[in-house]
């Protein structure tokens, strides 16, 4: 079974996905995920679920799973495999170890080369200065970003791009709005949580924004926060963003 979404987007794409008898709140992708039993979220397990689904390996994720979790699920006979996804090397080897731990190494093996080899390309083509500065919002109430040790702080640099909060020593936090305004990023991307909200909202009567400072932007946060293979196109897309931001100050520095 999985205990993070992305882990079970993981073994998926690892080839193990059928091994899988259960998964945590949010494991929607791919299609089949959403079929699997739901076994809680990433803080909070249902334990007669997980009992009744046999289940003999967890996927944990290192830095996520709570620890308390893992030894209650140790002490009921279900082995724990940590998996590390803290920087974007690590997906490609996240998904050799899935794919050789759940018994299709080859399966794994080529999902991860394939994930390189896009990487390198996406590397290739990227700026070989880091000079917009980006405020990541994963929620507005309460005020959520990601520190320095979540992959997002290295896919911002891969579009010349820094984390205005890279600075924390955290994968995630809350962040008093005031914090925000003092660090005065160029670029505000916002996870989209809910289709009909405004989660940019906040930021919408800032003096940063309104004297065009600051640029605001909302993404789909599942390819871009989530460490497997598709954070290839969440790449991309910030990318754009960011060379947007610089297309247009440097349109404003030539008038």
């Amino acid at each position: 079974m999985s205990l993070a979404p992305h882990l079970t987007e993981l073994a998926f794409a690892a080839g193990a996905g059928d091994t899988l008898v259960g998964v945590v709140a949010y494991s929607d992708w791919p299609e089949a995920a959403r079929k699997l039993p739901r076994i809680g979220d990433a803080f909070r397990f249902d334990l007669e679920t997980i009992l009744g689904l046999d289940a003999d390996l967890a996927l944990a994720w290192r830095g996520g799973t709570p620890k308390a979790v893992a030894d209650r699920l140790k002490e009921l006979g279900i082995e724990i495999l940590w998996i590390e996804t803290s920087t974007l090397s690590d997906i490609a080897a996240a998904l050799e170890q899935i794919g050789t731990r759940l018994g299709t190494p080859e399966h794994g093996r080529e999902a991860a080369e394939a994930y390189r080899q896009d990487l390198a390309s996406l590397r290739a083509s990227g700026p070989d200065e880091v000079d917009v500065t980006v405020f990541y919002q994963v929620s507005a109430r309460p005020l959520f970003t990601l520190g320095g040790r979540h992959v997002i702080t290295e896919v911002f640099e891969s579009c010349g791009a820094r984390n205005v909060f890279a600075d924390l020593d955290t994968e995630a936090t809350a962040i008093d709005r005031e914090a925000v305004i003092t660090r005065s990023p160029e670029l505000i991307i916002a996870g989209i949580n809910e289709p009909a909200d405004d989660p940019l909202s906040v930021w919408r009567d800032t003096r940063m924004v309104e004297d065009g400072h600051t640029r605001l932007e909302a993404v789909d946060p599942e390819r871009l926060v989530r460490p497997t293979p598709r954070i290839v196109e969440g790449i991309e897309h910030v990318c754009e963003l960011v060379r947007d931001v610089t297309t247009a100050s440097h349109g404003d520095a030539d008038e």
